[in-house]
């Protein structure tokens, strides 16, 4: 009867602490704010599959994609050249996407870390991930320079703020 117990016991916390988010990807988005530009857009097109795990974050994973051709700041000629193979060469690049490698709380605040990839380059980001009230909001800064679609060559004048916030049910 014990043994029975710890099994149910064990397996119950098992599911209770890990959740598979269900994700309404239709009213996703992703938003930008490029901040030497003082430009600010958003795409859409998101493709997601999050799986935390708040007993054991090891085994936490957020995966996801947007399509780059969903760009948009409100400026159809900017638009039109930032899909250009100048910056994020829609054609031959059609998706950005994110990996985790780990979650982990920091104070607060869960981080997914993970790769970024972004026109063929990948990089190491990290994003801080809070749950609110239907929401799951995903926030990292970046810099465009390092994936080589920024308008200013030059690092630390391609500082790009983003949030994605993705419903779920």
């Amino acid at each position: 009867m014990g043994l029975k117990f710890l099994f149910f016991s064990l397996f119950f916390v098992q599911f209770v602490f890990a959740q598979e988010f269900n994700i309404d990807t239709k009213k996703a988005t992703v938003s930008f704010n490029y901040i030497s530009e003082k430009t600010k857009g958003t795409l859409s097109g998101v493709e997601a599959k999050i799986r935390i795990n708040y007993s054991n974050l090891k085994s936490s994973t957020v995966f996801g994609t947007v399509d780059v051709a969903t760009l948009s700041t409100g400026n159809k000629m900017r638009d039109k050249h930032l899909k250009s193979k100048d910056f994020f060469d829609v054609e031959n690049h059609p998706k950005m996407s994110f990996t985790s490698e780990f979650i982990k709380k920091e104070g607060k605040l869960y981080q997914a870390n993970g790769v970024l990839k972004i026109k063929g380059i990948e990089k190491n980001v990290i994003f801080n991930l809070e749950e609110m009230k239907g929401l799951l909001v995903f926030k990292t800064t970046i810099y465009a320079a390092d994936f080589d679609v920024a308008i200013k060559k030059e690092r630390e004048k391609s500082k790009v703020e983003i949030t994605v916030k993705i419903p779920v049910k």
